[in-house]
C-alpha cells in the first residue's frame, strides 16, 4: 500500500512561504509561535493553538521551500507514537488527539521537514 504524499503548500493565507526564513521559534504552554520573514522582507507570525508536540531540526535561520498539513492519522510514525504515549500517560486526551493536524515546514533543498508541529489550529498574523 502506497502512502499518499501530502500536498506542498507554497502560501499560508497570502504569505509566500518559498525561500522565506524561520527567524525564531517560541514555545509556550499549549502554543507554539513561529516568526517568519518572506523572501521580500515582510514578516509574519504563525501561532499554533493547542499544540501537542513540536519536532524541530535546527529550523531557526533556515530557508524553507513550503509547508504541508496533514491529519494526524497520516503523520509519520514517530509523531503518532509520541502522541499515543502522551495519551497513555494522560498528558493528552482522545478528543484533542483526534482534532490534531501536523504542520511541517520543509527544507527548500531536500523537501524534508525542518519543523513539525502537531496542533489543533494555525493562525497567521502579519
Amino acid at each position: 500500500m502506497r502512502k499518499s504524499k501530502p500536498n506542498l503548500e507554497l502560501f499560508a493565507a497570502d504569505i509566500p512561504l518559498v525561500d522565506g526564513i524561520i527567524e525564531s521559534i517560541t514555545l509556550l504552554p499549549d502554543q507554539a509561535k513561529i516568526y517568519f520573514r518572506t523572501e521580500n522582507g515582510a514578516s509574519a507570525a504563525f501561532t499554533f493553538e493547542q499544540t501537542a508536540g513540536v519536532w524541530e531540526k535546527r529550523a531557526a535561520g533556515q530557508e524553507i521551500g513550503g509547508m504541508t498539513t496533514q491529519p494526524i492519522h497520516l503523520a509519520p510514525s514517530y509523531i503518532r507514537d509520541s502522541l499515543l504515549a502522551d495519551l497513555e500517560t494522560g498528558e493528552l486526551d482522545q478528543e484533542t488527539l483526534d482534532s490534531l493536524s501536523v504542520y511541517s515546514f520543509l527544507n527548500s533543498w531536500s523537501e524534508q521537514p525542518l519543523l513539525e508541529i502537531a496542533a489543533v489550529e494555525m493562525k497567521i498574523d502579519k
